[in-house]
């Protein structure tokens, strides 16, 4: 038979069930004590923690492998796996220079090539939405891409990257389109025509290429008719100063 708590014993008794989920938890931890002498330890923790989303956490055990293990294998591993990190948490700018770094320090380690896709990755990710603001994560993930694939064209994730790299490469051309329509849209011919022409020289594999191809003629006619009427007026302008001077 089942004894009810007294009311005025119910908070004590709520204490004590907090406080023996506290010990429980901490017990819990001791147990999963990470011996810090051990890059190896350190190294699976800190690959719990990530699991758990602690990410915070496992940079700083996987920096506490650089700093004392730094000859260990698991230093090169907590290197490229603090940047992996930056990565999931979408810190795309700072896990671009993580990668490159790695690239940079141990260009013959067996992961370079996943480094150099993760950076070009990195710079996809952070292109901006819509094409009218600043593109530079753009150009530089085209510049990583066609880095990795000219080192790595059969890697794993060359596939990926051809893919990216063809995104990247429309996300380039539009923004070149756009200003290109942005000069003809208010009569600018002669500032829209090498736009137009930059579409099709830079990606002339695009849609944008196509529709400046296609723009082209009717803006190289203004554009000439803009010239001569340009130099018309400076001629005329020219004269009326020298019959000034005479006058």
């Amino acid at each position: 038979m089942s004894r009810k708590i007294h009311p005025a014993a119910r908070p004590l008794v709520f204490s004590l069930l907090i406080s023996l989920s506290i010990v429980g938890a901490f017990t819990r931890c001791a147990s999963k004590a990470v011996n810090e002498s051990d890059p190896a330890s350190l190294y699976q923790d800190a690959e719990e923690e990530i699991k758990s989303d602690h990410y915070q956490m496992a940079i700083e055990k996987l920096r506490m492998i650089k700093n004392k293990f730094p000859y260990s294998k698991y230093s090169l591993q907590a290197q490229l796996r603090m940047a992996d990190v930056l990565f999931m948490q979408e810190l795309y700018s700072e896990a671009a220079v993580s990668y490159e770094a790695f690239r940079d320090l141990h260009p013959k380690h067996e992961k370079v090539g996943y480094a150099m896709f993760r950076t070009a990755k990195s710079h996809f990710n952070d292109i901006p939405s819509p094409i009218s603001r600043d593109l530079t994560p753009a150009y530089k993930a085209q510049e990583a891409y066609n880095d990795f694939l000219k080192r790595f064209p059969q890697a794993p994730e060359a596939e990926e990257g051809r893919k990216d790299l063809a995104e990247t490469r429309r996300i380039l051309s539009e923004k070149e389109l756009y200003i290109a329509d942005f000069y003809a849209k208010r009569d600018f011919a002669e500032s829209a025509k090498p736009r137009y022409d930059k579409v099709i020289a830079l990606y002339p594999e695009t849609a944008a290429a196509k529709t400046a191809g296609e723009k082209l003629p009717k803006i190289e006619k203004q554009a000439e008719e803009q010239k001569a009427k340009r130099a018309k007026e400076e001629a005329k302008a020219a004269e009326e100063k020298e019959k000034a001077k005479k006058s």
